[in-house]
């Protein structure tokens, strides 16, 4: 199986301008990302962007990059430009997984369960979700909500996303609700079928691309992660992350 790990950064972020080169502990964010996933057994890892600050920065670590145009809305839609031309047939590429740009305490372990699970299972769509253990994420809508079906080893279906408090809970009680990590793997077809469907509903009410994929019919499943995700939307995080790391050493 082939698979391609491709990783979408832009710099202009409203609420932290310049991300993807931030430093952590030295080293740009997006070269975190990038050194992660590529200790994973996936076949390629690219950073896909439309600046030629972050392809000059890619290049300083050795790494790899695709420059795209600025017309690409969001990561998924920034991953199908590169994916046109990186393999403009579609036959070189089984699995194509898009981790975001900011999320730099990703794990090769993580992609490396996600390529698994495309071997084993039907899967179209694949993304992480973990347990929230507190009221505040629970009910924060800029943290997303998966509402799974039952588990088999950690493995699920998802039945629906939302930025509101669900499952409703009179009660919050640690574990019973699940935020979405914007990690996705894709197979080709469904990928190639993604690029055909129209806005949908729920998608623009939630502002939740996956939802237009959902009312498309398009099976998403969900892999439980126990692992520490921080993604980085704000300076302030940084020294989250940093803190974490130093934490761990």
């Amino acid at each position: 199986m082939q698979s391609v790990v491709l990783i979408p950064a832009r710099m202009e972020s409203t609420r932290f301008p310049n991300k993807p080169l931030s430093l952590i502990k030295g080293k740009p964010m997006i070269q975190w990302v990038y050194e992660a996933v590529a200790d994973s057994y996936a076949s390629d890892v690219f950073v896909i962007t439309d600046s030629d600050k972050i392809m000059e920065a890619v290049d300083n670590f050795d790494g790899d990059a695709i420059l795209t145009s600025s017309k690409p809305r969001n990561g998924t839609e920034r991953c199908l430009e590169a994916m046109e031309i990186l393999d403009p047939d579609g036959d070189q590429y089984d699995v194509i997984i898009n981790v975001q740009g900011d999320e730099p305490l990703i794990q090769a372990s993580e992609i490396d369960a996600m390529l698994d699970l495309f071997e084993d299972e039907e899967i179209d769509v694949l993304t992480l979700i973990q347990q929230i253990d507190s009221e505040e994420a629970y009910r924060n809508p800029n943290i997303v909500k998966a509402i799974p079906t039952l588990f088999e080893d950690d493995f699920c279906d998802i039945s629906y996303f939302s930025r509101s408090p669900v499952p409703y809970m009179k009660e919050f009680v640690p574990g019973n609700a699940f935020k979405h990590i914007g990690v996705y793997g894709f197979t080709a077809t469904a990928l190639a079928e993604i690029a055909s469907m129209p806005p949908s509903p729920l998608e623009e009410m939630e502002q939740l691309e996956q939802l237009r994929w959902i009312q498309n019919h398009l099976l998403i499943s969900g892999l439980l992660t126990e692992n520490t995700y921080i993604g980085v939307d704000k300076p302030d995080d940084i020294q989250a992350v940093e803190n974490f790391l130093t934490s761990i050493e």
